[in-house]
């Protein structure tokens, strides 16, 4: 499910009673937007491509034209592959390959391959791959109407409001993007939003509202550093009180997504593995496993 930018800053100045006067739309927006790419790590989204066998064992990822759609170098792992892929059609059953059975991080000439050491799919034979992408942003249907002077911006940009828009030259830093311009003196801009999953809503609330305190806390505390007198010690225990309620909503925000529990109780994120058992054995290591059905 998608959720605006608008509607997760109300779920986040909700729990830290944020205003103008402590903290800005826009950086709490960013904060927000930090929150997400957090949220990426513990609890990455996952995809699923087929892959058409060529009776080779070297697939590319990254670095040419990669064999599957989404994959973000530097992020991205393979989660897990199913070879030869089911015909759900006809009902076949699942086989997945064992994790010694394939690599994803071997490197030639700056060319980054899935490898395949025991399997060399033919040309009629596909493998179905999953693996770890980063929650995303969007445009969403939500628009407004931006009636400004040589607004500079083009189809597709990304901007954001700060006194004026503005281009983004990080998309990252972005809280909406162009979706129609009429003149150089008026465009529409989209709302962006987030495609987590809807159970996560309430735990991205948490990490984004701990974002936005320790940001508040760190503002107090150089104030505190630049006065003397009674307002210097406001400011310090100001910036101790957000301190300790951002370190309060960051550990909701890990319980909500299961990080601090036991090993016999908690429910294990994507980014976690099961166990060291099933960790394979080459440098590097597998970032993620596979814990969804998606």
């Amino acid at each position: 499910m998608a959720f605006l930018l608008s509607v997760i800053r109300a779920q986040v100045d909700g729990l830290i009673g944020a205003d103008n006067t402590e903290l800005p739309a826009l950086r709490r927006d960013r904060l927000i937007r930090s929150a997400v790419e957090e949220l990426s790590r513990d609890k990455p989204n996952t995809e699923t491509d087929d892959v058409t066998g060529d009776a080779g064992r070297y697939y590319i990822l990254s670095g040419g034209t990669s064999v599957v759609d989404n994959w973000v170098d530097g992020f991205s792992r393979v989660a897990q592959i199913e070879y030869p892929a089911a015909t759900v059609a006809s009902d076949e059953s699942p086989v997945y390959l064992d994790p010694e059975d394939w690599r994803d991080d071997y490197w030639a000439s700056d060319v980054r391959y899935l490898y395949l050491p025991n399997h060399a799919p033919a040309a009629t034979e596909k493998a179905r791959v999953t693996y770890t992408v980063p929650w995303l942003w969007t445009a969403s249907t939500v628009t407004t109407a931006v009636s400004q002077v040589a607004h500079g911006l083009l189809l597709n940009d990304y901007a954001y409001l700060d006194t004026t828009w503005l281009k983004a030259n990080d998309q990252r830093i972005a809280t909406h993007k162009v979706s129609a311009v009429a003149t150089v003196d008026a465009c529409t801009v989209a709302e962006l939003q987030a495609n987590i999953d809807v159970t996560d809503f309430f735990a991205l609330g948490y990490l984004g509202a701990s974002l936005c305190c320790q940001a508040i806390a760190d503002k107090y505390a150089r104030i505190g550093d630049s006065t003397i007198s009674v307002d210097s010690a406001a400011h310090a225990s100001k910036s101790a009180e957000f301190a300790r309620r951002a370190a309060e909503l960051r550990k909701l925000y890990r319980s909500a997504l299961g990080l601090d529990a036991s090993n016999e109780t908690r429910t294990k994120g994507a980014g976690a593995f099961v166990d060291w058992n099933t960790a394979p054995g080459w440098p590097s290591g597998r970032r993620y496993v596979y814990h969804g059905n998606r």
